[in-house]
């Protein structure tokens, strides 16, 4: 039976160290992780473009930006009307409480955590990549790849966020750098293989594969 370690440790062998999240600063990484939300990678580094025609990508920027400008620039991102409110009012509250994300973090993850998840438009997912990519806190970030990547391989039969984040912390524990790449990994896999419709097989996971060794091609 496969498990979340030798899962990581597979998928290491293909990918190595990633680099994920790819951003120019934690600023900007926070932007990423609204824009990101229903849409593909390859729209939100459009929208990070647009932004960036401008000058770097940041929280303050963000929060002076009339609703307006900001609406035009992510518009490529999709729901951009509702990106663009959320953008504005993650980025002021941010401001308002801590003056920077370098602040923000410095405070404990539980404070930091019931702070962001309070402001309109943070759900797990996007409260989750916040902590890890922007403030290197060590959590692992659960999105709808690895879910079904989980699930297929066989790791786990029905997996949740808790079931899910307990199997990966057994063996990367608090190691922040480890959960990041981890995560990146699960992206490539889902984004290169692991689609709605699955590409087994040339996938680096289908010797191991619950899915692909039910369904050879």
């Amino acid at each position: 039976m496969v498990t979340a370690e030798n899962l990581y440790s597979i998928l290491y062998a293909r990918y190595g160290s990633t680099g994920w999240w790819p951003a120019d600063s934690p600023d900007e990484v926070i932007v990423g992780t609204v824009l990101t939300q229903n849409t593909s990678w390859t729209n939100v580094e459009k929208a990070i473009r647009s932004l960036k025609a401008n000058g770097p990508v940041t929280l303050r920027r963000i929060c002076s930006m009339s609703t307006e400008e900001l609406e035009i620039a992510v518009r490529s991102s999709g729901f951009y009307r509702q990106k663009a409110a959320r953008l504005k009012d993650l980025a002021c509250a941010i401001l308002k409480r801590y003056g920077s994300v370098e602040a923000m973090a410095r405070e404990g993850h539980d404070e930091t955590a019931n702070f962001l998840k309070n402001i309109k438009g943070v759900g797990q997912e996007t409260l989750d990549s916040i902590l890890l990519y922007a403030l290197s806190k060590p959590v692992f970030v659960v999105d709808k790849y690895t879910t079904r990547i989980f699930q297929r391989t066989g790791i786990m039969e029905r997996p949740d966020l808790k079931s899910i984040k307990s199997s990966v912390h057994q063996f990367l524990d608090r190691n922040t750098e480890a959960l990041k790449n981890f995560h990146g990994m699960i992206v490539y896999l889902g984004k290169d293989y692991c689609r709605t419709k699955p590409l087994c097989r040339d996938c680096p996971v289908n010797k191991v594969c619950d899915y692909a060794i039910k369904n050879p091609e």
